[in-house]
């Protein structure tokens, strides 16, 4: 008889991506990267916000957390989108695609939702 064996799913983390409007206008995006906090227990969180022209991208870059000895990297925990009209657009982790630890992920805003998509794959939304 084999030993009993528990399967653990592999972690689903972005850790940077690139965002790219395909909207008929600009839109604001706001990033929201998590990971643990420098000292003590807890999440740290932090924002970074970009306005992007019609067809025009923006580079999340990575972020990390210095620990002293050590750095770990955050991961982007949500993307929120406002429109110049008001209208917002959000899309939390873990997103749809993504099945491992990404450095580069593929985020495309059309004029009615966030797309999640491997950036290796081909798409027709270029």
């Amino acid at each position: 008889m084999y030993p009993r064996s528990v399967g653990l799913a592999a972690p689903r983390f972005v850790h940077s991506c690139t965002i790219k409007n395909n909207s008929s206008g600009p839109i604001r995006v706001q990033i929201l990267y998590k990971g643990p906090a420098a000292q003590g227990t807890g999440d740290h969180q932090e924002t970074s916000v970009a306005d992007i022209p019609i067809g025009g991208t923006y580079q999340a870059k990575e972020r990390v957390t210095n620990h002293g000895s050590y750095q770990t990297r955050k991961e982007i925990a949500g993307i929120k989108v406002v429109r110049v009209n008001g209208q917002k657009h959000q899309l939390l982790a873990p997103f749809d695609g993504v099945n491992g630890v990404e450095l580069n992920w593929l985020f495309i805003i059309d004029n009615w939702q966030i797309h999640s998509l491997n950036p290796n794959a081909t798409n027709g939304l270029f």
